[in-house]
């Protein structure tokens, strides 16, 4: 007990020796939080949106008029058997020519319907792909249907599947490499804030260690201290965020507003847990580094 009071009553008493530098440290450490937190909910958002395109990603079989209804039925079993594939709709000929009327309802450039005479649409298999990145693979397979009777045409866009996919790839790495940063300049800060407490009470180190103090006990006040650091910037940053999260997510939701974007449930809960967790973890991670460095000298 003596020994745990001592150890909250030195870090407090080194965290409020020198107000300004903890202050200063605190804000900063608030600071990269708030960037953080930020991030990773235009980051979420971002994502959840271009895995809502993902999911839309599909390919349509043209089928022959004479292909038969027993036919058709075992292509969509095998397409089905696909794991790439989450799911195969089939569009009568009907069923085309009414989406093709309930579009010229909407757009001025398309001729009238009534005019076409007989239905010149084929049926088709519209096919939803459950992973995007296998759409090129999908699509060849498919293609050797075609001239066997069944199959007349094979329409995929390899184009935008792959710009899709190459964006996922820039959020994903753009997402890590900016997270690092930050992780790094946060951790910098607490490192360079608890070596000048360190400095600053070098003497009292070196006469705890004369009079056979261990290592564990002269490096717990400056690891609390640490993580008081973390702990009040964390509190700081959470307020900032608590404030801004209603305009931030109305501002975001405008933003992706032609997809329904949605963060998950307990989505900012988790968000909290995971600032505090992390500004103790870097807190303690920074002033650990900071004694080991100075001891082992």
């Amino acid at each position: 007990m003596t020994r745990l009071l001592y150890v909250l009553a030195a870090a407090w008493h080194g965290f409020s020796r020198n107000p300004f530098m903890s202050v200063a440290s605190t804000l900063t450490v608030a600071l990269m939080l708030v960037l953080l937190a930020f991030f990773v909910v235009t980051d979420r958002g971002l994502q959840s949106a271009v895995a809502l395109l993902e999911q839309k990603v599909e390919l349509v079989l043209y089928l022959s008029d004479d292909a038969k209804i027993s036919q058709i039925l075992d292509l969509r079993a095998r397409v089905e058997k696909d794991p790439a594939v989450s799911r195969v709709d089939y569009v009568s000929k009907d069923d085309a020519l009414q989406r093709l009327k309930e579009l010229a309802a909407t757009r001025a450039d398309i001729g009238p319907i009534e005019e076409i005479g007989s239905n010149p649409l084929p049926a088709s298999l519209e096919i939803k792909l459950a992973k995007a990145q296998e759409s090129r693979r999908v699509a060849s397979e498919l293609r050797a249907e075609v001239g066997g009777g069944i199959v007349t045409e094979v329409v995929d866009n390899p184009e935008v599947v792959d710009q899709l996919l190459t964006i996922t790839r820039v959020l994903s790495i753009g997402g890590l490499v900016v997270l690092g940063m930050m992780l790094f300049v946060t951790l910098f800060i607490i490192v360079n804030t608890i070596r000048i407490a360190v400095h600053a009470r070098r003497d009292e180190i070196e006469i705890m260690q004369l009079v056979g103090a261990t290592d564990q006990l002269i490096s717990a006040p400056f690891v609390l201290e640490g993580m008081l650091v973390g702990i009040f910037g964390a509190a700081l940053a959470l307020l900032v965020l608590i404030g801004a999260a209603g305009p931030v997510t109305t501002s975001l939701v405008k933003f992706l507003d032609i997809l329904p974007v949605s963060l998950g449930p307990n989505f900012l809960a988790r968000l909290a847990a995971g600032v505090f967790g992390l500004a103790l973890l870097m807190g303690a991670g920074g002033a650990t580094i900071s004694i080991r460095t100075h001891l082992s000298r």
